[in-house]
C-alpha cells in the first residue's frame, strides 16, 4: 500500500470541514503541516501526510455561556504528540480508561491516545504539535 493512501485516512480523521455540534457546542478541527526553512517555521494546510511529517492541529469551539464542559478528543494512532498549547490538559495512554494531568505542555507522554480538557462558555482554542508515524 502506498504511504499517502494510508495517511489520507489519517488526514480525513483529523480534519473536518463542517463544525461538529454536541450539547450546543460547535467544535471545528484544522490540520496544518509544519515546515522549517530559512525563514523559520511556517504552517500550511495539510494536503497529504507522510511518515516523519510534523503537524499542528488546532481545535476551536464555541460553547453556551451558561455552563462548564469536559471535552475529550481521540488522538489518531498514527500521531505521536509532542506538545500542547494548554496548561491543565489531561492525557490518557490507555484509550481513555485513566487520566493524568500534564505537568509540562512540552512533555506529552509517548503513546497518548486521548486528550481531555475543561471548557467554559464562550470561544476557545487548543492546539497540539505531533509527528506522523
Amino acid at each position: 500500500m502506498h504511504p499517502t493512501v494510508t495517511f489520507a485516512a489519517l488526514l480525513a480523521a483529523l480534519s473536518q470541514s463542517a463544525p461538529v455540534m454536541a450539547q450546543g457546542i460547535a467544535l471545528q478541527t484544522a490540520v496544518y503541516q509544519e515546515r522549517v526553512g530559512d525563514g523559520g517555521r511556517t504552517i500550511v494546510p495539510a494536503a497529504r501526510l507522510m511518515p516523519g511529517d510534523r503537524v499542528v492541529t488546532i481545535l476551536t469551539w464555541i460553547a453556551p455561556h451558561s455552563g462548564t464542559y469536559t471535552a475529550v478528543s481521540a488522538v489518531p494512532s498514527r500521531l505521536a504528540l509532542e506538545s500542547t498549547s494548554r496548561e491543565g490538559l489531561e492525557v490518557s495512554t490507555d484509550g481513555g480508561r485513566s487520566w493524568r494531568r500534564l505537568a509540562d505542555t512540552d512533555a506529552v507522554p509517548a503513546g497518548t491516545t486521548h486528550i481531555r480538557w475543561r471548557l467554559t462558555g464562550g470561544e476557545g482554542r487548543l492546539s497540539y504539535r505531533a509527528v506522523v508515524h
